[in-house]
């Protein structure tokens, strides 16, 4: 029953796609508000049958129908609930499946929002997310169907199993955020097409591509966390990123999604770069599925990708399509797209924000180009060549660092032409802030490794910048407007979530970088060897007592787990107890780790084997510990981003109206309002972006 329903409702899909799309031509054609009901309506009718095909699978899957060959492939009776929901996303199909479903849920939300709206734009708007839902239907029933069942002399009693990699928490997260990131960026992009299409010359159309940006940026920011944190914790290794090309495939929208945001924001304020967030928000979409593309037609390998199917080829069509007719639209209406004014000095937020958009453009093109280079050079050679993390950590990772020079001094910058005189009156105070941080670690703590000693000067301009901008604000509230100074931080912070909500975001980015220096430059690895009930010192003020090593059972694993007593320098002591587990349906044994994890450093401990005596006893067991500074400020800047992303998103919550600027908008872009009353005090400027 499930594989005959789930059929139903991809086929059914499929159709009300098309009706969509047709309609939706229709009412742009003929200015028919009844067909834009209907294409709308279609598209809830596609949601609706995407529905229908997930829950068909799900059941599947909860019911081990093992008949059903993806069901068969990727659980198994022992398998634990949550990770047979897991397994929906597990495989091409499954996963292909859930992306559409979600591409389809979002198209329905942005119908919804513009209900009222019947016009061209919007008409093209719905047939460009028609398209979109179209192409995975079809996608799925002719090329990713995970709906085919096994033939009849192939059924098994039980399944496969999932892989032991995939069997962490991080599987029943990640691959779902990631998904909403990919999916919603899909809504922007269909905007900006039906606002070419319409001819929308104003900056006006931004503002809900902004809100829908921002959703699916922060998505995919929470989605690449939590993969990182995986493979942390999973593969046993101690790293977090390896630059492997399903890792960059997340990277890529992501890199120029977050140049999107702040190029915006510029369109909105002063009418400026306007091709460059048509690009963006064309190339954003694009790489979405040109990631999905190289890690799902065997171009590239990976320990993460699929192998080579006819999926790639219906992908590459795809993308070669919507490559085309994306850059023709520009093209064709780039009249519509020239800037209101010219950048008038390099030193203000516009001239910032255009830099930022070159280095995450070449952070982008580096990274693009090094995923898909083993292609390129079998392709030219006959030999693959592969590129390695040194390759990313020489040509991005300095990028990256210049890029966050630049984030610490975005508060201080303003529009304008006086731009630079007013970064000249505010920039002396974080310059000394970053250098006192800088001279502390290099005299109290003997730091000396440049790298360390470059983040620490720009985590200490960015954070004076940030309190700066805030304390400036606060303090012009409570002098001219005779506010309790912490119902005055309320009410700034609630006044511009967007700027306060981006400033969220840097301070959680500075995290990472924290966290980043640290734990890669000075993470160290220590090998051991212990007898069990022995203590034994491993160097550095390091001691660790090996108390037993049994074997233990789950739910479909056995495991050699050791109970390890970790001393630290400081006398602290902990107990540790990582595992050596041996799934029931895989071949290899996986890594469980254990990590003593605090502010100041992670003490990572696997186990890498033992011996036995001939009595069959443990005589002895290796350990490896893997010491990495600092790595806790990664993990809890994603939360602090996310935090910041969130603020981003929410309506203002206290009623009253705004006031007591924020420096960086005292200059060109304010308008002078004089004061009814109280005429003997100066005159205030009220922000554009908060009219």
């Amino acid at each position: 029953m499930s594989i005959l329903i789930g059929n139903i409702g991809l086929t059914l899909a499929l159709l009300a796609a098309a009706v969509a799309f047709l309609a939706s031509l229709m009412a742009g054609r003929f200015d028919s508000a009844g067909a834009l009901k209907t294409a709308r309506l279609s598209l809830v009718a596609v949601f609706g049958c995407f529905t229908l095909a997930s829950i068909a699978l799900l059941g599947a899957l909860i019911d081990s129908n093992f008949s059903l060959g993806y069901v068969a492939r990727f659980t198994e009776k022992a398998l634990p609930m949550g990770y047979k929901l897991a397994a929906f996303w597990a495989g091409q199909e499954g996963s292909l499946l859930l992306w559409a479903w979600m591409i389809a849920a979002m198209a329905v939300i942005a119908a919804l929002v513009a209900w009222k709206h019947k016009t061209v734009e919007q008409s093209v708007t719905t047939a460009t997310l028609a398209l979109i839902c179209g192409f995975f239907a079809a996608l799925m029933l002719f090329a990713a169907n995970p709906f085919i069942p096994l033939p009849a002399d192939e059924i098994v009693a039980d399944g496969h199993g999932l892989n032991p990699m995939l069997q962490d928490p991080g599987m029943i997260a990640h691959p779902p955020l990631l998904f909403l990131g990919y999916a919603g960026f899909a809504i922007p992009f269909a905007m900006m097409v039906g606002a070419l299409w319409a001819k929308r010359a104003d900056n006006q159309w931004v503002l809900a591509i902004r809100r829908w940006t921002v959703a699916a940026w922060l998505f995919l920011t929470v989605g690449i966390l939590l993969g990182a944190q995986w493979a942390y914790v999973e593969l046993g290794w101690g790293g977090y990123w390896a630059w492997d090309p399903v890792e960059n495939a997340s990277l890529l929208p992501w890199l120029t999604g977050t140049a999107l945001l702040h190029s915006i924001m510029v369109q909105q304020q002063r009418g400026m770069l306007k091709v460059w967030n048509a690009i963006l928000l064309a190339l954003t979409f694009i790489l979405c599925i040109f990631g999905t593309y190289i890690t799902r037609s065997g171009v590239v390998q990976s320990v993460h990708s699929f192998g080579k199917s006819l999926i790639g080829d219906f992908f590459l069509a795809f993308l070669i399509t919507t490559i085309l007719a994306s850059f023709i639209m520009i093209i064709w209406r780039r009249r519509l797209l020239k800037a209101e004014h010219p950048l008038e000095t390099i030193w203000g937020r516009e001239g910032a924000f255009l830099v930022v958009n070159v280095l995450l453009l070449i952070m982008t093109a580096v990274t693009a180009v090094g995923t898909i280079f083993p292609a390129i050079s079998e392709a030219v050679t006959g030999n693959q060549i592969n590129v390695g993390q040194s390759f990313y950590n020489k040509a991005v990772v300095p990028m990256g660092v210049c890029l966050m020079a630049l984030m610490a001094f975005g508060p201080l910058l303003s529009y304008g032409k006086n731009a630079a005189e007013n970064l000249k009156k505010q920039v002396v105070a974080p310059v000394i802030g970053g250098v006192l941080v800088m001279a502390l670690l290099a005299v109290i703590w003997r730091i000396t490794n440049p790298w360390a000693l470059a983040t620490a000067l720009i985590v200490g301009i960015a954070t004076v910048s940030v309190l700066w901008d805030l304390a400036v604000t606060i303090i012009k509230r409570v002098r001219f407007e005779h506010e309790n100074p912490l119902l005055a931080v309320v009410r700034t912070i609630d006044g511009n979530h967007r700027r306060y909500g981006g400033q969220t975001i840097h301070v959680g980015m500075l995290m990472v970088m924290i966290g980043i220096a640290g734990s890669s430059l000075y993470g160290e690895k220590k090998a051991m060897t212990l007898v069990p009930g022995i203590s034994k010192d491993i160097g550095d003020g390091w001691s660790a007592r090996l108390e037993k090593f049994e074997q233990v059972a789950g739910v479909n694993f056995q495991a050699a787990e050791a109970t390890v007593l970790l001393r630290d320098p400081t006398g602290q002591v902990v107990t540790l107890q990582p595992q050596r587990r041996f799934y029931n349906k895989a071949e290899d044994s996986s890594t469980q780790v254990a990590n003593w994890s605090t502010l100041r450093r992670d003490a990572y401990v696997t186990v890498a084997g033992w011996d036995v005596d001939r009595q069959g006893h443990v005589a002895e067991v290796t350990l490896e510990m893997i010491i990495n500074p600092l790595v806790a400020w990664l993990w809890i800047g994603g939360i602090v981003m996310s935090a910041g992303g969130v603020l981003c998103l929410l309506p203002r919550l206290i009623p009253g109206r705004i006031s007591a600027e924020a420096p960086e908008q005292v200059a060109a872009a304010t308008i002078p309002v004089a004061r009814k009353a109280n005429a003997d005090r100066p005159a205030r400027a009220v922000p554009a972006t908060t009219r």
